[in-house]
């Protein structure tokens, strides 16, 4: 900083000086406040209630705020920042870990393993929730960690950093996470976000007390950050249209993190709506499958991000996993309609080898077999699922080879904390089998046999709902589930008999339709939604297994020898459930799931627009100086700018560096500060004094006289002397922020100008 008569004054100013500075700043800190609380608000379509958000609220406004207290005691600006840094990691020993803590806001070295614990807690919680999610103490802790690092990060890059303009991007970043998860974006809370965001930039513009004789660029970015997101998250594709409104049956199937706890939610849901309806060729009783789940960590069962995918065309026709020749098979062909269902997933029988006439641009999974897009989505498709109905014998499956393809031993994975229960039942269940068939045929059996029940109500009721390890051994316990409980148990089963298995997603065969001109017409609803079990035998493929009693189709060959019953008991099974009153809804609108532990993977189209977009914004300050640098410069050489111009260029590549100068110098005293910070040459002495000569002239002399006299390519070739010698004396760092993010654009002073002349 230097003074009026252009001595320099010592860097950072004084106790005094820096006391009065840090009580000017304070509208700039209680602008970031709002923005923090505005920014952490757009999180509540993922949280159920309010009380989250007043625990991370009290805790952002504290950290901002004894931020700003710090400076106004004189202390150096990024010593403040981290004085809220210290304050955050009291409020978290005060709030998450008092019993180890040293009078209740010091760490003990207990502390770190509680934190740690909780963290565990949070992250298996959002692995087993879907959305809204339940906010437990897990929960609230990870909440806490992400929002006072938000916080501290917009203290440290719009006070301590003096760059306002980019708090914008992790601002915008979080409101836009909710669509990610959900595939909803609030249009109001993000347009909300964007007014806060301009409040801080105007904010910034007038505690740094800007000049107002030109437009701030500053203003200009932030609008444009705004409008473009705004923008961005009404149009980008597969993350706009039908998924800004909910459907009306408030479906959350494959909208949280746990695809399989979402489907329970969905099942204990009011609804019933039509989804689709199918005429096909076979007698055979179709399943119908959305997708499949294949890895399994120990909390949920998702989808792998390794999937191998296929673009969907008319010739496209696909290979059935694992199938030899020597199995039956029965070509099908289905003509699907799809009518209420608004998902990312084509419902085809499986194996399905070939669909015709689908709309958009639809991905196989050439592993499941199963049709997804991330640009289109299933409402209103009419098409043809060409398909071969795999129809082994029992002999086949038990002389199966017990040898598992190499390709195949991931669906054997399983985490080594298996829970005691699952060891035992196992054990008694296998006690007399000697091959992979009679295996899964007896777990099959003791699943559907007495005393287990299908219940929707009984898992939530007694805290169990789910498909982890622990929910499988507290449903071994209760004998009381739904699909979900019944489909996971036997896949964990199987893999530890050493069974390859995954689980499938979809619809049971529906109803058929009374009346129709073919009598294999049928109708699917929602409260057609299932899931089970699939396991895969050599020289067999993937075949589906049903322990659900009273639920779906038991295959032929996974039916009691000395029985006549064909198992279908598929309309007792609804009777049960509308006698409760647990009828499903619709499914909702492009529905998505999160990254981690979900089972379909975030949009890469999408996650590549995103990017680039953010990294557009991020990139505009840099490339808007380059411009305005480039503009300037060959003005200088073509004669068509003067002093003035080359003044400001001076001026802006100043500040981009990081030269301390007041927006009050003169140009002489501008000039006395550049020459005592960067120790120029003879040659750059002579340049800098050239140009302020020439500007002093302009501003004190004739200015028609002596305009002409002062422009051309000596005038540019001073010019870019002395921003040069500028440049190299800078640190690197400071040179790679004038790059990337110059101080001229995104917190302009105006110092050592002079009026352009009349």
């Amino acid at each position: 900083m230097t003074s009026r008569s252009g001595t320099a004054a010592p860097v950072g100013g004084d106790h005094a000086e820096r006391r009065s500075r840090a009580h000017r700043l304070w509208p700039m800190s209680w602008a970031l406040i709002l923005l923090y609380l505005v920014t952490v608000s757009t999180l509540s379509p993922l949280l159920a209630g309010a009380s989250w958000w007043l625990g991370i609220a009290v805790l952002g406004t504290v950290v901002l705020a004894s931020a700003a207290a710090a400076r106004s005691l004189g202390v150096r600006t990024w010593v403040a920042t981290i004085v809220g840094a210290v304050v955050w990691l009291g409020l978290l020993i005060l709030f998450f870990a008092p019993d180890a803590s040293f009078v209740l806001v010091l760490p003990t070295f207990d502390t770190p393993g509680v934190f740690v614990e909780l963290g565990r807690d949070g992250l298996r919680s959002i692995a087993r929730q879907g959305t809204p999610a339940e906010a437990d103490m897990g929960i609230r802790f990870i909440l806490a960690i992400g929002a006072g690092a938000f916080a501290l990060l917009l203290d440290a890059v719009a006070v301590a950093g003096r760059m306002a303009a980019v708090v914008g991007f992790p601002a915008v970043a979080i409101a836009l996470v909710p669509g990610f998860v959900n595939g909803h974006i609030n249009l109001v809370a993000l347009a909300l976000c964007g007014a806060a965001f301009l409040l801080v930039l105007w904010t910034d513009t007038r505690v740094r007390r800007l000049s107002t004789s030109r437009p701030s660029g500053v203003l200009g970015i932030g609008a444009l950050t705004v409008i473009g997101s705004l923008l961005f998250a009404a149009a980008a594709p597969g993350y706009n249209g039908e998924s800004l409104i909910p459907s009306g049956g408030g479906s959350v199937f494959g909208r949280g993190v746990s695809p399989l706890v979402d489907l329970g939610k969905d099942l204990r849901r009011p609804g019933g709506a039509q989804q689709f309806s199918y005429t096909t060729s076979t007698d055979e009783s179709l399943y119908f499958r959305l997708l499949t789940l294949d890895e399994f960590n120990g909390t949920t069962w998702s989808a792998g991000n390794d999937r191998v995918r296929e673009l969907n065309e008319p010739g496209t026709l696909m290979d059935v996993p694992g199938l030899s020749d020597e199995i039956l098979t029965e070509p099908t062909t289905t003509t699907v309609q799809v009518d209420g269902m608004v998902a990312p997933w084509l419902p085809v029988p499986f194996p399905s080898v070939r669909v015709v006439g689908a709309e958009g641009r639809w991905m196989w999974d050439m592993e499941g077999l199963t049709l997804s897009s991330r640009l289109s989505g299933a409402g209103g498709q009419s098409y043809i699922a060409e398909s071969v109905l795999i129809q082994p014998t029992r002999e086949q499956l038990i002389a199966a080879q017990p040898e598992v393809p190499p390709n195949v031993d991931r669906f054997l994975a399983l985490p080594e904390d298996i829970p005691p229960i699952l060891t035992e039942t196992l054990a008694a269940i296998t006690a007399e089998t000697d091959n992979a068939y009679d295996t899964a045929f007896a777990i099959q059996q003791y699943l559907r046999g007495s005393p287990f029940l299908y219940s929707l109500e009984a898992p939530v009721d007694d805290g169990y709902d789910g498909d982890g390890f622990d929910v499988i051994a507290t449903f071994l316990e209760k004998k009381s589930g739904y699909c979900v409980h019944f489909a996971s148990a036997m896949a964990v089963l199987s893999r530890m008999a050493g069974i390859p298995a995954r689980v499938s997603l979809g619809y049971l065969p529906g109803d058929r339709v009374v009346g129709a001109e073919s009598r294999l017409t049928y109708t699917v609803g929602t409260d057609d939604l299932h899931s089970w079990p699939e396991l895969y035998f050599s020289g067999v493929g993937w075949v589906p297994f049903e322990p659900t009693p009273g639920r779906g189709v038991v295959p032929d060959y996974a039916r009691p020898q000395s029985s006549g019953a064909d198992g279908r008991n598929v309309q007792d099974a609804r009777t049960s459930e509308r006698a409760q009153g647990d009828q499903a809804p619709v499914l909702p609108p492009s529905t998505t799931s999160s990254t981690g532990e979900g089972a379909v993977e975030p949009p890469a189209e999408l996650l590549t627009s995103a990017a680039l977009f953010f990294l557009l914004l991020l990139g505009s300050p840099g490339l808007l100086r380059a411009s305005r640098r480039r503009s300037r410069t060959r003005a200088l050489h073509s004669g068509r700018a003067g002093p003035v111009t080359a003044w400001r260029e001076i001026s802006d590549a100043a500040q981009d560096y990081g030269m301390p100068v007041s927006e009050a110098d003169t140009p002489r005293a501008f000039s006395a500060a550049l020459s005592s910070r960067s120790a120029f040459t003879t040659q750059e002495e002579k340049a800098l004094a050239s140009l302020l000569d020439a500007v002093e002239r302009v501003r004190f002399a004739d200015p028609d006289r002596a305009t002409l006299r002062l422009v051309g390519p000596s005038l540019a070739a001073n010019t870019e002397t002395v921003t040069g010698a500028l440049r190299r004396r800078a640190g690197f760092m400071d040179r790679v922020r004038a790059t990337i993010a110059p101080a001229s654009v995104l917190s302009p002073v105006y110092r050592g100008r002079v009026p352009e002349p009349a």
